[in-house]
């Protein structure tokens, strides 16, 4: 294969992967708009089966859900706000973590789809805030130790 075809079916195979993530992105964001206009579910006013673990700070909202696999555990709490505010929620419960001795190793967001991080400290973890439903935003929160 000559220099120019290589160049041309790099280009085609690199491509590929852009174009599915961008989908994902504009699908995300669809759902995401649909989610914050969408009326709560009643088990947001629950309380979790398994409390976060002590030196875990909990969002300022209900954590209403538990679950795990194998040794990763999902919390889920419901915090008020909206897509708009998913980067300034996020960004507030980090500086929680960093004032209990968290490290916030990374972060990512998507305009008013998600806002991640990622955190080390007593556990290894990341949090993510999604819009759940009107006026609420579903944070989960991800200890992988």
């Amino acid at each position: 294969m000559s220099a120019r075809p290589r160049v041309r079916f790099m280009a085609a195979a690199l491509a590929v992967p852009l174009v599915v993530a961008l989908a994902a992105c504009d699908n995300d964001e669809k759902k995401a708009k649909e989610a914050a206009n969408a009326p709560c579910p009643s088990n947001i006013s629950q309380t979790a089966s398994t409390p976060l673990p002590s030196d875990v700070p909990s969002p300022d909202g209900t954590v209403y859900d538990y679950n795990s696999q194998g040794k990763t555990q999902f919390w889920f709490a419901a915090v008020d706000g909206a897509p708009d505010q998913l980067k300034s929620l996020r960004d507030g419960y980090n500086t929680t973590l960093t004032g209990k001795g968290y490290k916030i190793e990374h972060t990512d967001q998507e305009d008013d789809a998600e806002a991640e991080a990622e955190f080390s400290g007593a556990h290894e973890g990341t949090t993510q805030f999604i819009p759940l439903c009107s006026g609420k935003v579903r944070v989960r929160i991800k200890l992988t130790s």
